[in-house]
């Protein structure tokens, strides 16, 4: 037994039983709350309140708030995945908490039901020292009504000094019993006090070390919410602002293309108007030069007309070969003026045509220039269009990816959320739980020192009583041993008589026996002879009987039968002679019973009973001689 201020896993002892349930059971461990009655001794011994699930507990308990206050001045980002590894480990780690304080609270009711068994044990302690006592009282019985010859050989000094002794030894162990009770009792009361003590400590313990976790995973959670917030804030503001900066992108190059667009086509049409303007003049100038050239020949053709007209007007009036000469000269030279003016004609109209072809095939050039820019134009614009698109479609599935992120992100801490309510309804169950455990152990505390005041109250009652009847026994037996000592007398003359008995009984056993043997021998000799004639017709058979065989057999068995009935007449003597000496043993020790032993060997004389009046017991001899065999050799 362990010392009283000893550490708590000495004070109750860890019989080894095998739990009755586990965690993954389909009840609850909640709900299955024990009733546990004082009155039953028919519960097993359980495990003790300090086992080394109990310490595993403990260093479970500090690992998960050292990891978790370690973890907490570092929480990584909310939808990292080792952000949620931490947090399925945290829960992990305080369903593991939970189950090992089922564990623990199973241990406490295990250590209520095994102070139970050491209150029946203490019981049951006092019953077998209450069989002790009646056996010693029936023992003290059997030796005050055991055979009187014992009595002979101690004298009264002897018996007295016995009797000093054996109440001195009997109240020596009678006080070194109380004082082993009164420890025990008080050592036991001092252990259970100081378990209750430690385990009251240790569930104070459990409930702060639960709070705190529960408190720094709540902070954890908040803190964690709030870093979802916060990134879904700025994920948010990273997707506006990405919008923002790509249409203004877009917008910058659609201005840029646009003034770009707006100058080729200014610089086109500038172009186009030059060209214009020096066809114009071109033109103009051709014009006033043909003009000019037109009204001189007209000019010089109606001179020369009105001349010639003149000269006809003169020549009709008297005309000369030289004046018709001139006359078809002049007309030689209109008529190569009229072949110039056509070819100058036809001059102006093909530098008409040529420069209506070229101005045609600059506006042509012009024109294809201006398409090819225009296509520019509308590639690029189709290239922006689509880039804006592209843009458009990428900011799209960036905010359902952020979506979809934040969606996951809220399941996941709703899932967190209702995993933490219902830890936190696992916690206040248990603390519930804890705190009814409590006032049972109180009130089995009340109860266990009930019963132990009512036990040594009993006990004590009991050792009173015990004195007392041994006192009464005492008195009782010095009276017998009066009595007994006024018998001593009538002694030697029934000593005389059984002798005469005895004498008479051997001397008719001896006839009997030499009667019985000498039968017995002629029995033998003639079963002999008959097996003789027997081996003699056996013989007679095998010299010519054709039945050999058979008759082989049956000498066989003959000779069997003999020798069993040899064995069984030696086995038959033997056991006659065992009687015979067990029987005269008996006769000698009835007659001389042996010198008693030491003090400290012999069964001692207790005091029991009222002693018999009846005088000493008479030894039937003759019924225990009268099967006797043949004399023992």
């Amino acid at each position: 037994m362990a010392a009283p201020g000893g550490p708590p896993d000495e004070v109750l002892g860890s019989p080894s039983e095998p739990p009755s349930s586990n965690p993954s059971s389909g009840a609850s461990p909640l709900s299955q709350t024990s009733t546990v009655t004082l009155g039953d001794p028919g519960l097993p011994p359980e495990e003790g309140l300090a086992s080394p699930e109990l310490l595993s507990l403990e260093e479970n308990s500090e690992n998960y708030e050292s990891s978790h206050l370690a973890s907490a001045t570092s929480v990584p980002e909310r939808d990292s995945p080792g952000h949620w590894r931490q947090l399925e480990q945290w829960v992990a780690d305080l369903q593991a908490e939970v189950a090992s304080l089922r564990g623990h609270k199973d241990r406490c009711e295990r250590a209520m039901l095994s102070l139970l068994r050491e209150m029946l044990q203490l019981r049951a302690c006092g019953q077998l020292q209450d069989a002790e006592l009646k056996r010693l009282q029936q023992d003290v019985r059997q030796a005050v009504q055991a055979p009187d010859k014992e009595v002979l050989e101690v004298s009264p000094r002897r018996q007295r000094l016995l009797c000093a002794r054996l109440v001195e030894v009997r109240e020596a162990l009678t006080q070194i019993r109380r004082k082993q009770v009164l420890q025990d009792s008080e050592r036991k009361d001092a252990e259970q006090e100081a378990s209750l003590r430690w385990l009251a400590g240790k569930l104070e313990q459990e409930e702060q070390l639960r709070e705190a976790a529960c408190s720094a995973l709540q902070k954890s959670q908040d803190e964690a919410s709030r870093r979802v917030d916060r990134e879904v804030a700025r994920m948010q503001a990273q997707v506006t602002k990405l919008g923002e900066e790509m249409s203004l992108r877009f917008l910058k190059r659609e201005a840029k293309l646009c003034s770009f667009l707006q100058k080729s086509f200014l610089a086109l049409e500038k172009r186009m108007k030059a060209s214009e303007s020096t066809r114009l003049k071109a033109e103009s100038s051709l014009r006033g030069e043909l003009d000019s050239r037109c009204q001189r020949l007209q000019d010089l053709a109606e001179e020369r007309a009105q001349a010639l007209q003149g000269q006809q007007e003169v020549g009709s009036s008297g005309a000369t070969p030289a004046q018709q000469q001139e006359e078809c000269r002049l007309l030689e030279q209109c008529r190569d003026l009229d072949q110039a003016v056509i070819q100058l004609t036809n001059f102006v109209h093909q530098n008409q045509v040529s420069l209506n072809r070229i101005l045609l095939a600059k506006q042509e050039a012009w024109d294809s220039k201006g398409q090819a820019e225009e296509s520019r134009a509308g590639e690029l614009a189709a290239y922006v269009q689509e880039s804006l698109a592209a843009m458009q479609l990428a900011g799209e599935l960036a905010q359902r990816e952020a979506h979809g992120a934040l969606q996951l992100l809220r399941e996941k801490s709703q899932a967190l959320e209702e995993s933490l309510a219902e830890l936190g309804k696992q916690v206040k169950d248990l603390s519930d739980h804890f705190v009814a455990l409590s006032w049972r152990l109180d009130l089995q505390e009340q109860m266990l020192r009930l019963r132990l005041s009512e036990a040594k109250r009993e006990w004590e009652g009991l050792e009173q009583k015990s004195l007392e009847g041994l006192v009464q026994c005492r008195k009782e037996v010095e009276a017998h041993l009066r009595e007994v000592w006024e018998r001593v007398d009538s002694l030697p003359r029934q000593i005389e008589a059984v002798s005469d008995k005895c004498v008479l009984r051997k001397s008719d056993s001896d006839l009997r026996i030499s009667a019985e043997g000498k039968a017995r021998e002629f029995d033998f000799e003639a079963m002999r002879q008959e097996l003789a004639a027997v081996l003699s017709s056996v013989q007679l058979l095998k010299e010519g009987n054709p039945g050999r065989k058979i008759a082989e057999i049956q000498g066989q068995l003959a000779t069997n039968q003999i020798m069993k009935l040899e064995t069984s007449i030696q086995d038959n003597r033997t056991i006659q002679n065992l009687k015979f000496n067990t029987e005269t043993r008996l006769v000698r020790g009835a007659l001389c019973p042996p010198h008693p032993e030491a003090p400290g060997g012999s069964r001692p004389l207790t005091p029991a009973g009222p002693a018999p009046t009846s005088g000493l017991p008479h030894i039937p001899v003759s019924a225990r001689l009268a099967p006797a065999g043949s004399p023992a050799r």
